[in-house]
């Protein structure tokens, strides 16, 4: 919690001191889960952007995850995509052998440390115990707890974005939970076409949004409330949005799997 940390080796160096004391972990030396956190840093900088940085490896022999957080009192450099100085580092070191769900945890960290408040109250805790109080009580309120299923088994979502950050943003969100077979469809407005016919010229102009993309999944019913809940979580409420718009259908008849 708020480290004197001064570099990124010295960083990471710092996680595996620390998740060497995690019971999944007894038997992995801190050279070890340094080494593959620098190497994983060597594939592309962890940094995700707005200070926050999600380190992470995967190790043989070990049979589930480790994750765990660390600040620093100052910002140091991380090489994130906007260049930004980083003093939030969540961190998952797992199993090699289950890539599906450590991808699931690095974009369900990712998601909840898009929100600027939750970046905000995590800088402002005072202790490791605070750290931990505060990020129990976000996982917490996030949950599904409460949220009514609805009464069809499976449902059809729908994503239109014109936003590339949200697009990100919302890809996420299915990256980190259960849809079956979601996708991204890449897409062109109908005025994108109507400007090209002679007809229709001088109507539209060509400095058209080049981002227009569609998610599509099959979500099951149960799992539909917490989606579109982590969907505004990340965009903010749909009903003021202007670059995505979300639809839901009924599905009649889901058969076969596209899952791997």
């Amino acid at each position: 919690m708020n480290a004197d940390i001064k570099d990124s080796h010295q960083l990471l160096r710092e996680i595996a001191e620390i998740a060497c004391l995690h019971p999944v972990l007894k038997d992995a030396s801190p050279d070890a889960i340094s080494g593959a956190l620098e190497e994983r840093e060597t594939l592309a900088s962890t940094g995700l952007g707005n200070g926050v940085a999600l380190p992470h490896c995967r190790l043989p022999n070990i049979s589930s995850f480790a994750v765990g957080m660390v600040t620093t009192k100052k910002g140091i450099d991380f090489h994130s995509i906007d260049g930004e100085r980083v003093n939030i580092f969540p961190f998952v070191i797992g199993p090699e052998e289950n890539p599906k769900e450590h991808l699931k945890a690095l974009s369900g960290m990712a998601r909840l440390l898009r929100n600027p408040d939750t970046r905000s109250r995590i800088r402002a805790a005072e202790s490791s115990s605070d750290l931990y109080a505060l990020l129990k009580s976000i996982l917490e309120d996030t949950s599904d707890e409460g949220a009514k299923p609805l009464k069809t088994e499976m449902r059809m979502l729908h994503v239109f974005v014109k936003n590339e950050e949200l697009f990100n943003d919302v890809l996420q969100v299915f990256a980190s939970g259960e849809p079956t077979g979601a996708m991204v469809l890449e897409a062109h407005e109908s005025t994108e076409y109507l400007s090209h016919l002679p007809v229709f010229a001088g109507f539209w102009n060509n400095d058209l949004n080049n981002c227009r993309r569609i998610i599509v999944a099959v979500v099951k019913g149960t799992l539909l409330n917490q989606a579109l809940r982590n969907i505004e979580y990340v965009c903010g409420d749909l009903r003021k949005q202007k670059d995505i718009l979300v639809t839901v259908t009924d599905l009649h008849h889901a058969l076969g799997s596209l899952e791997s």
